[in-house]
């Protein structure tokens, strides 16, 4: 049986607070945005929080292009079951020097036991290219 993915955030920064277990996120995102490519993104987190946990598992991240071959594997986790499947278990790594080939799609994919759970997509995109014409010069004598 596999739990209920409540939250799967990708952020610069990831811990758990020693003294009162809450956990940290800093810095949320869905892109990254490179002047060329391939690249590595330096600093990288990723938060998960699960529900509905049966049983002792094991879970698993990985990074790929979308819907292609993994690109980084984290090391997987063992989830230890709840004693009450309603509580909410939170797991989370950090990652360096994620892989990014070229400009596109990509996505970070939970496994469970093996079989594919949930997934984040992350938009890797090039900039400095020219996007468009330039902007109109701004007027202050024309407001209205």
């Amino acid at each position: 049986m596999k739990p209920i993915v409540l939250a799967m955030l990708v952020c610069d920064y990831y811990y758990r607070d020693f003294h009162t277990g809450k956990s940290i996120l800093a810095g949320t995102f869905s892109s990254i945005n490179s002047a060329g490519f391939p690249t590595k993104h330096g600093n990288c987190a990723i938060y998960i929080a699960l529900t509905d946990v049966a049983a002792d598992s094991t879970s698993q991240l990985i990074f790929r292009r979308e819907g292609g071959p993994p690109l980084l594997s984290m090391s997987p986790w063992e989830v230890a079951a709840p004693e009450n499947r309603r509580a909410v278990v939170e797991i989370g790594g950090n990652l360096s020097g994620l892989p990014l080939p070229e400009e596109g799609e990509y996505e970070f994919v939970l496994l469970w036991n093996g079989i594919e759970i949930a997934h984040r997509r992350l938009i890797a995109a090039q900039i400095g290219r020219g996007s468009g014409p330039e902007p109109e010069p701004f007027d202050d004598y024309n407001l209205l």
